[in-house]
This record gives C-alpha cells, sequence and structure tokens, in this order.
C-alpha cells in the first residue's frame, strides 16, 4: 500500500506564517522517510510531530505557551489503528511530550499520566530535564498579561490556538495519529485541552486517523476526532469534513485520514497551516 502522511500546525492566529509552513515540510518529510522505509505509522507520526516540537514556531514543545502562572504545562498523545492509546498531560519540563506519550503507551498498562507523574515516568524512560519555554513566549506573556479575561473564548484571541498534530497510513495498511500542544496561553493551573483525551483531540482506528486543534474543551466534550473517524463507516471524507464543519459549534481544525490514503482538512477558525505527501509529492497549505 502507498503510504500517506499529513500533519497541521494549529488551528488559530497566523503567528510565524511561513516559519511554520516551512516547519510543516520539514516534519511531513521526516516521517514520510520513515514510511517509505517501511516503518510504521507510529513511527511516522511521532517523529513528524517530535519535529514540531523541536520547532520554537510550534506551540508544542519547545516554544510552548505560558498559563496563567508563568510555567509551561504540555500535552500529548499517540494511538495507533489498533486500539492503543498513551498520552501525557500537564507535564512539564520535557523537550517532547510525544515521545513520552508513546513510552506510556509502549511500556505501560495506561493510558494516561499526568503532571509529576508524567515528569517521573519520563525520567525512568531516560528524558532528560528541558525549559520548553522561548523568548518569544516570555515576551508575549508580559505584553499580554495585562489584557487577561476570565472567559476562555477570549482568552483564545490573546495568543491562538497552535496544537500539532499528524495522522498516517503506512504500506502494511495501518493507522496512526499523533497530537502535541502547549495549551492556552494563560490557562489556569492544571488545565487539560483535548489533546490527551482519546476520541477528542486525537483518534485512530481501522477507519482512519484524526487529529483536532482548536477550542480544547469543545473538542473534547463533543468527541470530534472520534466522530470524524467514525462517520467514515457510512461516508466518503469530504462529506464527513463537511458534516463536522456544520455541526460542531467552535473554532477548529482537523486533519483526517482515511483507510484508502485519501487527506482532508477543515477549518472553523482563522488559520491554519497543514500538509500532506502522497505518492511522493508534497503539498503545504494555509487555510
Amino acid at each position: 500500500m502507498e503510504p500517506v502522511i499529513v500533519a497541521h500546525g494549529g488551528a488559530g492566529k497566523g503567528y510565524f506564517l511561513e516559519e511554520r509552513k516551512k516547519g510543516i515540510a520539514d516534519a511531513l518529510l521526516s516521517g514520510y522517510k520513515l514510511l517509505k522505509e517501511g516503518k510504521s505509522a507510529v513511527d511516522a507520526v511521532v517523529e513528524c510531530v517530535r519535529v514540531m516540537e523541536d520547532n520554537p514556531h510550534f506551540n508544542a514543545g519547545y516554544g510552548s505557551a505560558m498559563g496563567l502562572d508563568g510555567t509551561i504545562e504540555m500535552d500529548a498523545a499517540v494511538m495507533s489503528s489498533d486500539g492503543k492509546f498513551g498520552a501525557v498531560a500537564g507535564i512539564k519540563n520535557v523537550k517532547n511530550p510525544v515521545l513520552v506519550a508513546r513510552k506510556v503507551m509502549e511500556e505501560t498498562e495506561h493510558i494516561i499520566l499526568c503532571g509529576e507523574g508524567a515528569e517521573r515516568f519520563a525520567k525512568l524512560m531516560g528524558f532528560s530535564e528541558f525549559d520548553p519555554t522561548t523568548e518569544w513566549v516570555k515576551e508575549k506573556f508580559k505584553e499580554k498579561k495585562s489584557s487577561y479575561y476570565k472567559k476562555l473564548k477570549e482568552l483564545a484571541e490573546l495568543y491562538g490556538f497552535g496544537t500539532v498534530g499528524a495522522v498516517a497510513l503506512d504500506v502494511h495498511g495501518k493507522l496512526a495519529a499523533a497530537t502535541s500542544t502547549g495549551g492556552l496561553m494563560f490557562h489556569l493551573p492544571g488545565r487539560v485541552g483535548d489533546t490527551p483525551i482519546p476520541g477528542g483531540g486525537t483518534y485512530a482506528s481501522p477507519l482512519g486517523a484524526a487529529s483536532a486543534s482548536g477550542h480544547g474543551e469543545c473538542i473534547a466534550v463533543n468527541l470530534v476526532s472520534f466522530r470524524a473517524v467514525d462517520m467514515l463507516k457510512e461516508k466518503p471524507i469530504h462529506q464527513v469534513l463537511g458534516i463536522l464543519k456544520d455541526e460542531i459549534p467552535c473554532r477548529f481544525g482537523i486533519i483526517l485520514l482515511d483507510k484508502h490514503g485519501n487527506p482532508g482538512n477543515i477549518l472553523n477558525a482563522d488559520y491554519m497551516v497543514w500538509g500532506y505527501v502522497k505518492e511522493e509529492k508534497l503539498q503545504v497549505l494555509e487555510r
């Protein structure tokens, strides 16, 4: 089967447009290389997301947004089409949350580790401490803190959503999804968004794979990624995306890949960079 990989750089504000377009391209090519070598869809999506986590122009890993107390808490998840799932929530002081999430999936009987427990697990797995704060995020935090609003919808306007994610189909016909985020700027300490919720921001099954970004609370309670993949039972991908755009009552974006290797994207927010590699052709798009 011809492999396909799809990635997004978050739904929200159009910060760092050119840098994010290049970052998406680099991440896609890195993940696609593994697929062409016969590696698994999980290998590809984790590598793709890791590359974006290392890029300070995305709100994931290095470059994540600060919470209300000035600390960075990150979420990440990985899911394969055979039902395996691993996630971390509210993890601090690591460079690549997606790598820790994969370890949760593969090395434990749990699906989610959070906070201090996730950090202790990361250390046990050999991950070194890392400060993911960038100077740009520090400046944004200082600049916007005086404009802090209690309403989540208004909070989102201060920074925008910057979750990153990838979905892939490998040569064996297996699918996987991975998502990583620093969350909202000024989120309350301990806040967990949609990314590590199975079927919220991340989901994969034999039907397809999805990764979402946007208003995390709304995405989570509406199980947006699960709904997207589940609807592939009866409808083609373009119809599924159209239904989601009409029915989900919040600002969000999603990438979706079906079992036939058809990629798709919809957006109910201001901006999203996304792209895919199919039949060895790279496409990077913005909406």
